[in-house]
């Protein structure tokens, strides 16, 4: 075998096709390296893995067509099968010369990974198992092709034949599970032939011995096919006698099954015994958290997924077969939307997204949009000047299982929102964000009430676009007396509420005149001055903002002063600074400044938490200085960091320990340019 192996392998450095082979590899994995990972400052090689997998479908052919081909076309083969080598050592040798030329292909990304290292921090182990699954997806192509020439002694047939396989590979077994996603057998048959399947799953950074085994036992039937085709041959037959010869091909056909029969075996082994997770922030693993709640289930609780099986997102797969394998009374359904196209009607009237997942125990329920599974940030493209969306972070175990804890929950924790003063609503967004956290929203219309309901977890005022009556005053400090928690967001300069002015200043800070103003560009936004840009105070409240040094968006502001006098009753600690140079104006209708006249210098507050203590009782209250802090279309210009801080002072101010501590995976690595 090592003769023939040499023997190979110097072949291809003698010709033109591996020098060729090797050129055009080499000339797209640069490109695709340089487009997807320098340009782009990323330090994932599995985008540039993926892109190559096509490139090698194009140039495997110039290696694999003339393997065994041209051995029958020159008669080299009879002297090769009467020389002292059995055919089994003639194709592993001249298949491990295939795959030697793969590994020489390869090594141009370890160096890739070497480049990067210079540039910032890299995730070794999930970036070689990139590469490791490029090599794998060589050798499956080394073997299809070995096969493919054995059956011919004509190479650009072989090669005709090779590049067919090749997109059947690519193309047909996605394709026949989407065309006949209701026929079991057909399905089925299509799943076990995906092969490139197996190979995605290791670009997402999760080993499986499941799919290595497969992988190996696929190249391994066709490097058995191989050396059966190109041993039959009158030749052949005569040396080792017809009988035995067709004896030894029942055997091959036996060993086959039972290659075929392992896979099947192995296919049942839960995946927590066979898969681990090589991600560098264990992006696809369950956190404790979700371990601990998974462990204290007495109840079922059914995950419906409105997709295809193979249509669900990788990631989301992984992830329901986490949840799957840790709790026997966690149920995954998937749903045909071409057969169950209605079924989301028995929980909305509106159609979730695809891939979205209806979280269901007893009678409580909570949808799962997909769109939410994704941290998306936007960042300005200064040749467009026009936002582009990224992909930051995966949150789909902290959406999941807060869902979880929300329907196996007894306890409903009531947010009402006041209403009846022109209010700005609360954006299905953050209404979404509050439920997943574990509250119910309610409205309060304080005209209708004597005071606010007692099962009140927490009272939000949301800008209101006219002044509160005393009387409605006196409802809200009469709530926040018996030590209630209460989120209130400052209104407008413009609308002049003197009631409402004068009552957010008795929580330890005196709301100023007039609207904040930036002047300093890189606290305003597209130089609006009213439009401010801000990061958040450390504090429990921002944390999860000031650690990942997102920003906020703060329009018609208003500035508040923290009172200089020491009160031992309250305390009050800031979320939002403005910078130095800002500055409190009056503006009119339009937002332009009436007068530049007896300007208030800034710095200004423009957020606090404060906390009041009485005799028996201590009360809680957040104060945002803008009336649009929820508003959806600002929101969504911060990735929705305004609801994140919302959402956060809730659970800090009603002691919330739910779901909404399972962590985010940020995709983000060091960088040395950035």
């Amino acid at each position: 075998m090592g003769t023939i192996y040499l023997k190979e392998l110097r072949t291809y450095f003698k010709s033109i096709f591996g020098w060729l082979f090797l050129a055009v590899y080499t000339a797209f994995c640069s490109l695709y390296f340089v487009i997807y990972n320098l340009l782009n400052g990323s330090p994932y090689i599995a985008n540039t893995v993926s892109s190559l997998v096509v490139v090698l479908m194009f140039v495997f052919p110039l290696l694999t067509m003339r393997v065994l081909a041209e051995e029958k076309k020159l008669k080299t083969d009879q002297l090769l099968l009467t020389s002292p080598v059995k055919v089994s050592s003639i194709i592993l040798g001249k298949f491990f010369a295939l795959i030697t030329m793969m590994l020489i292909a390869s090594l141009v990304l370890l160096l890739g990974l070497l480049i990067m290292q210079f540039y910032g921090e890299v995730p070794f182990a999930e970036s070689l198992l990139a590469i490791l699954a490029l090599f794998l997806v060589g050798a499956l192509f080394a073997s299809v092709g070995l096969f493919l020439s054995s059956l011919t002694e004509h190479q650009f047939i072989a090669a005709i034949l090779t590049y067919g396989a090749f997109i059947f590979i690519m193309l047909v077994p996605s394709a026949l599970q989407m065309l006949f996603s209701s026929n079991k057998v057909i399905k089925t048959i299509a799943s076990s032939i995906d092969f490139l399947s197996r190979y995605d799953n290791l670009l997402t950074g999760i080993i499986s011995a499941t799919d290595l085994f497969y992988i190996v036992s696929v190249i391994a039937i066709f490097l058995i096919l191989a050396a059966r085709v190109f041993g039959k041959s009158s030749l052949q037959v005569s040396l080792v006698g017809a009988k035995k010869f067709w004896f030894s091909t029942l055997g091959l056909i036996a060993v086959i099954v039972i290659i075929i029969g392992a896979n099947i075996g192995v296919s049942f082994i839960p995946s927590k015994y066979v898969q681990t997770d090589l991600t560098k922030k264990k992006y696809y693993s369950l956190t404790d958290e979700s371990k601990n709640l998974l462990k204290s289930l007495n109840q079922d609780v059914t995950l419906h997924v409105l997709d295809y099986e193979e249509n669900t997102d990788r990631a989301v797969k992984l992830y329901l077969n986490d949840y799957d394998n840790a709790s026997s009374h966690i149920i995954v359904k998937y749903h045909n939307p071409a057969k169950e196209a209605g079924f989301y009607r028995g929980y909305t009237d509106e159609a979730p997204s695809s891939g979205s997942i209806i979280v269901e125990s007893g009678d409580r329920n909570y949808i799962v949009d997909s769109d939410t599974f994704y941290v998306k940030e936007y960042s300005m493209d200064y040749q467009t000047y026009q936002y582009v969306e990224n992909e930051t972070g995966v949150d789909i175990e902290g959406q999941i299982t807060a869902a979880i804890n929300y329907v196996i929950s007894d306890q409903e924790n009531i947010a009402y929102i006041v209403e009846g003063h022109g209010e700005v609503p609360i954006s299905s967004k953050t209404a979404d964000r509050m439920k997943r956290a574990g509250f119910t929203t309610k409205s309060l219309n304080l005209l209708s009430m004597d005071s606010v309901p007692e099962d009140c977890k927490v009272l939000i005022v949301n800008g209101p676009n006219g002044d509160l009556s005393k009387e409605d005053i006196e409802k809200l400090q009469a709530y926040v007396d018996r030590g209630g928690e209460a989120v209130f967001m400052a209104a407008a300069d413009v609308l002049e509420t003197p009631n409402y002015d004068k009552f957010l200043s008795g929580f330890g800070a005196t709301i100023e005149e007039g609207t904040i103003w930036e002047d300093d560009p890189m606290y305003n936004y597209n130089g609006m001055g009213y439009y401010i840009v801000v990061s958040p105070v450390a504090h429990e409240i921002s944390n999860s903002l000031y650690s990942a040094k997102k920003k906020n968006l703060l329009v018609e502001c208003r500035g508040f002063r923290i009172s200089e006098e020491e009160d031992v009753n309250i305390s009050v600690e800031p979320l939002y600074e403005s910078s130095s140079s800002s500055v409190a104006v009056i503006l009119d209708e339009d937002y332009n400044v009436v007068s530049e006249d007896n300007l208030t210098s800034g710095p200004f507050c423009i957020g606090f938490y404060s906390e009041k203590t009485m005799e028996n009782e201590t009360s809680k209250v957040t104060v945002i200085g803008t009336p649009v802090f929820l508003n959806e279309t600002l929101d969504a210009a911060t990735s929705y960091a305004n609801t994140e801080l919302f959402v956060n002072a809730l659970n800090y101010m009603c002691d919330m320990t739910l779901n909404t501590s399972v962590p985010c995976r940020y995709c983000n690595y060091n960088n040395s340019q950035t």
